[in-house]
């Protein structure tokens, strides 16, 4: 009867092959925000000692090339996305310009369906170019030369002013700076700093830009900056007021908005389309609003972009939008520029 009772009994419960994650992630939830504090601040440690601008007195002595290793750093390595949208922005804001606005419309580059994409698409590798390779390489060098020949004869007539060259050149110098600072969970460094302000000085050399709009630009070419951090603080100064005088509202400025946001909205399904139109104009500051002749829409996408981004909502107005999806007059460039860019490669 024992041995009956001993072989009827049941097995040993065995643990499920399930039980032991159960205890893995709790334990993989703690450990990654530790590990994540741990190692944050690893690549800037790991920068600053492959280059070691660790005082202003350095700055001066950092290099061409140097700059544009550490901005890659910033853009492709520690802020990546944020480095991204700031430079989207860069490029769509100078849209709230009316003398720039007003060529591309005349020219039909970015205000028809026909060309805008296309032509997009070219700006973004040029400028990919550029900043992908060392400064002495030869892509650097003929997409520079290639950008320099399109625009010279809009110079010789007069069609693209001096101060409209430098307002744009600001704006990618600027903008990701105060993206990163604004929205990252660090600030950028000094050092960091000068890397852009010392790339995209070198980068207006080379398009022949004149400096004698900023305070130390003397004769017109040089300028008596100490460093590349020097040259962004005057740059941005700059660039703050010319927009505040320049960046006025204008029907060339919706026109062009218009035609960059159906791009930068190719690859969304049509029936969101809408709906990112409204999210993405949600992006835009007041002055920027204004310039694009945009009109105050709902509230909820403003709620909506501040809970998903971190994005603080604007401090003079209650809603931020452009005309309604019908009207297809919704400026901004939250959406992805790379996505965006080869959908047009792929179709022109």
């Amino acid at each position: 009867m024992s041995n009956l009772t001993d072989t009827t009994s049941s097995p040993p419960s065995q643990s499920s092959p399930n039980a032991s994650w159960t205890y893995f992630y709790p334990l993989l939830l703690l450990l990654c925000p530790t590990i994540c504090a741990l190692l944050r601040h690893n690549r800037l440690r790991t920068t600053l000692e492959t280059y070691p601008y660790t005082t202003r007195r350095t700055f001066a002595s950092m290099t061409d090339k140097d700059a544009m290793r550490i901005q890659q750093i910033i853009g492709e390595l520690e802020f990546p996305f944020t480095f991204e949208k700031a430079l989207q922005f860069a490029l769509f804001r100078t849209y709230g310009i009316p003398t720039i606005s007003k060529l591309l419309c005349a020219t039909s580059q970015f205000s028809e369906p026909s060309t805008a994409c296309k032509r997009y698409s070219d700006t973004g590798l040029l400028i990919s170019e550029f900043m992908g390779h060392e400064p002495t390489s030869e892509r650097t060098r003929q997409a520079i030369g290639r950008m320099n020949y399109i625009h010279s004869g809009y110079q010789r007539s007069g069609k693209i002013l001096d101060d409209d060259m430098l307002y744009t050149l600001a704006l990618f110098a600027c903008e990701p700076v105060r993206w990163i600072n604004k929205y990252e969970w660090r600030r950028l460094e000094d050092f960091e700093v000068c890397a852009l302000g010392t790339f995209w000085k070198s980068v207006g050399d080379a398009m022949g830009i004149s400096w004698e709009k900023l305070k130390s630009g003397t004769g017109g070419k040089e300028g008596t900056w100490r460093d590349g951090l020097e040259w962004w603080e005057e740059i941005c100064e700059w660039s703050q007021a010319y927009e505040r005088e320049k960046m006025v509202p204008a029907e060339t400025n919706r026109k062009t908005a218009e035609e960059t946001t159906r791009i930068l909205l190719w690859t969304i399904p049509g029936p969101l389309k809408g709906v990112g139109r409204h999210l993405v104009s949600a992006l835009m500051d007041d002055r920027l609003r204004k310039a694009m002749m945009c009109v105050p829409a709902r509230l909820l996408y403003l709620l909506n972009i501040d809970d998903a981004t971190g994005i603080p909502l604007p401090q003079h107005s209650t809603t931020i939008s452009c005309p309604s999806p019908s009207a297809s007059a919704n400026p901004s460039s939250a959406t992805s520029l790379s996505h965006a860019l080869t959908s047009c490669a792929l179709t022109t």
